[in-house]
């Protein structure tokens, strides 16, 4: 009997090992397949949050948002550069307008580095006149795609490069949706956003209020440059360099 009880411990233990044995291998199976799902859940819910932060971009710039937001309070324009206290520059231009060209090749750049200087606050009043009432034409384009670069924080690199290509040939939406944005930076969600306010016309009221409001104004020559909303007239500039321009916004801020 009592070898008898010896042997049917044995075999108990030995039982009771295999029953651990596959327990833990249960364990480890069920562990490693979870791990697999968690995985596959983080994916999933990484895509999924990657594929709505750019919906979320997307719809902020198309719904709800019916001016950019470095809009002036009047909603005429776009603030550049926002310095208060500091002489408010104003430079109406049209994308196709030869003179506007040539005037932002010569003092672009001066304005915009007083303007980041703290010096001047620089507000573009962008026509569209060149389109004759054409809402697809190309000035209305190249107006929409830099106020929807204001949208996503990239207006001034995004209207200098307009400038940059405008020797170039006609505009093209490649150009706009494409070849800009590459250049200046515009990417992922930001990218996204952009291209659904261009492809959308999010801002077109917007692009068209300051058309309208630049008339109304009397702004009809192109460009127009006004200094605290003092018109200058173009002939200050003529003969003139980047090195200039601060002192004739000076003379014309005393005058």
């Amino acid at each position: 009997m009592t070898g008898t009880s010896q042997r049917q411990r044995l075999r108990e233990a030995q039982l009771a090992n295999q029953r651990a044995a596959r327990f833990r291998r249960i364990i480890v199976i069920g562990s490693a397949a979870l791990a697999v799902v968690l995985v596959a859940v983080m994916v999933i819910v990484f895509v999924q949050q990657s594929a709505k932060s750019a919906a979320d971009a997307a719809a902020s710039a198309t719904a709800g948002i019916p001016y950019p937001p470095n809009a002036t309070k009047d909603k005429d324009g776009i603030t550049v550069y926002s310095n208060e206290g500091k002489p408010v520059v104003a430079v109406y231009s049209d994308y196709q307008c030869a003179g506007c060209l040539q005037f932002d090749q010569s003092f672009g750049s001066a304005l915009s580095l007083l303007g980041q200087t703290k010096e001047i606050t620089l507000v573009d009043h962008t026509r569209v006149a060149l389109d004759k009432g054409n809402a697809g034409g190309l000035s209305h384009k190249a107006a929409l795609a830099a106020a929807c670069a204001d949208v996503v924080g990239y207006y001034p690199a995004y209207t200098t490069a307009i400038w940059e290509a405008a020797s170039s040939g006609p505009y093209t939406d490649q150009l706009f949706l494409e070849t800009i944005p590459d250049k200046v930076g515009i990417a992922q969600a930001d990218l996204t956003a952009f291209r659904a306010c261009y492809t959308k016309q999010s801002l077109s009221a917007f692009v068209q209020g300051v058309e309208n409001a630049a008339s109304k104004a009397g702004r009809n020559e192109l460009p127009v440059i006004t200094v605290n909303g003092k018109q200058v007239p173009n002939s200050e500039f003529v003969g003139k360099s980047g090195q200039d321009v601060k002192k004739i916004i000076e003379a014309a801020a005393r005058g």
